[in-house]
């Protein structure tokens, strides 16, 4: 049993390694870890290796990923080796696949858009941050954020996504980038990582209690920016329901010979100061 996450050092994936690694320990033999795997969203070349070694070492792979022609050859592969290979978070657009299981992301975006239709009034910008635009994850995300608000018809300019690599220091200098672009900012939907940056590029402008944010969690530091203002809406992952889920799936994977493509679609929590 293996797992391929994107960067340690990112708020959301070390405790979401740990969720994963306990929730594990059942289904492994006394003393046995299961193998987790961190990289950059962007060292793509490592990854697609990662996943062609731990083809020799595991029956059933946990993957976040971003949905590039080379990851998908190595799943590919993997699979015809008999690897039940699952995506995390972020689907693939790979048929050999065993499973999605992650936010339904059409929901979140949608979810984000009403809340910033109503948190915003008048014309200005609206901003996105993604991770990166092979995330399909984010994509998806976008996409529904920005079908929502056109819906909505409020004449608010929803601006291009930038680009943040799952990082906090970029995030941070997109966003005071974008702070400085546009000064009729309203508000900023951010369904990736690296939202410490984004939280403190708005701390630094002074601009925190105009602009509204909308992000994804969970994240390091969370309650004070939602206490403080900065943020206000979070959509929360439950990381340790989605571990059990995860688990429990691959698991059942593992014990059969052949199974049918799933979906499993997890719930996600909005959070305000108020509900903390």
């Amino acid at each position: 049993m293996g797992f391929i996450l994107l960067q340690e050092s990112h708020s959301f994936y070390l405790p979401l390694a740990r969720a994963l690694a306990r929730e594990a320990a059942p289904w492994l033999p006394a003393g046995q870890a299961p193998v987790i795997l961190h990289f950059a969203i962007d060292a793509v070349e490592a990854m697609a290796q990662a996943i062609h070694r731990l083809s020799d070492e595991v029956e059933v792979l946990g993957l976040v990923a971003l949905d590039h022609p080379l990851i998908r050859h190595a799943v590919a592969r993997a699979a015809a080796r008999g690897v039940r290979v699952f995506t995390l978070l972020s689907d693939l657009s790979v048929p050999q696949r065993s499973g999605y299981i992650g936010l339904d992301n059409h929901k979140a975006g949608r979810t984000a858009a009403w809340f910033i239709e109503r948190l915003c009034r008048g014309n200005g910008e609206i901003g996105i941050i993604i991770g990166d635009n092979r995330f399909t994850c984010q994509e998806s995300c976008e996409i529904s954020f920005r079908s929502c608000l056109r819906e909505q018809g409020k004449g608010q300019q929803i601006l291009e996504p930038v680009r943040s690599h799952e990082r906090a220091d970029i995030a941070r200098t997109v966003t005071e980038q974008m702070l400085t672009q546009y000064p009729a900012l309203q508000a900023i939907y951010a369904p990736c990582g690296g939202v410490e940056g984004i939280v403190d590029a708005l701390r630094d402008s002074g601009r925190q209690q105009e602009i509204a944010l909308v992000c994804h969690g969970p994240l390091s530091d969370s309650e004070l920016a939602l206490i403080d203002g900065t943020i206000d809406i979070m959509l929360n992952h439950r990381l340790d329901e989605f571990a059990a889920v995860t688990l429990r799936a691959m698991a059942d994977a593992a014990s059969r010979p052949h199974s049918e493509v799933i979906s499993l679609p997890q719930p996600f929590d909005i959070i305000t100061k108020e509900n903390m």
